[in-house]
């Protein structure tokens, strides 16, 4: 069951909320979660570029394959912070 949670957005916040409410068709309630997930999947996709996760990780926290995970990483030109030579070393030690 979901849990009720209230917050206080500022003007310029729930500006972007009604824009997308209007856009998508939904409540308000609907185009905050909308917004929140995007936030969290930039959030989890920059910590992926940065270094911070492994592509393995990333996938779990984006709730996808690994196979989708590279697809959407082409797709939006985010390269793997793995150095060449890191992925020779990773063969050697398989």
């Amino acid at each position: 069951m979901a849990e009720v949670v209230s917050f206080r957005f500022n003007p310029e916040e729930l500006v972007h909320i009604q824009k997308l409410s209007t856009v998508k068709k939904v409540d308000r309630t609907t185009a905050a979660r909308v917004l929140i997930e995007y936030g969290w999947n930039y959030y989890i996709l920059t910590q992926y570029r940065l270094g911070k996760l492994s592509l393995e990780k990333t996938a779990k926290e984006l709730h996808m394959s690994i196979s989708d995970l590279l697809d959407l990483l082409a797709e939006l030109g985010i390269q793997s912070p793995i150095q060449y030579e890191d992925y020779l070393e990773g063969l050697k030690n398989i």
